[in-house]
């Protein structure tokens, strides 16, 4: 099983960021009652969209067997609290304190 993470703009569901499709890599983690993200990204395009629209993202991890069709897809709510970049690490940080899991079914590849 592959994982994905993919940051979508909240409004029109845009794909601002796909690790895969983009070489970006990540890590994740529970943090309380949410989720951590840590996403290593350089400055450019993709970050300034992202930072651009702060406040209406959506973060998903798509979850793809070995054929890459999707098996699940979590969403991430992260309107609590808005993402931030340290440019010493170079690394996207967002928080999400609500989540989703959605299965071949409930979605749209």
């Amino acid at each position: 099983m592959q994982e994905r993470l993919r940051i979508h703009h909240g409004i029109g569901s845009r794909v601002l960021l796909d690790s895969a499709r983009d070489g970006v890599s990540y890590e994740w983690s529970p943090d309380g009652s949410g989720h951590v993200f840590h996403v290593h990204i350089e400055p450019g395009p993709i970050l300034d969209e992202i930072l651009r629209l702060r406040r209406e993202l959506n973060v998903f991890l798509f979850r793809d067997d070995e054929n890459g069709a999707t098996i699940e897809k979590q969403w991430f709510y992260t309107g609590d609290r808005e993402p931030w970049y340290d440019s010493d690490t170079g690394t996207l940080t967002l928080v999400s304190s609500r989540t989703l899991t959605y299965h071949p079914g409930d979605f749209e590849s």
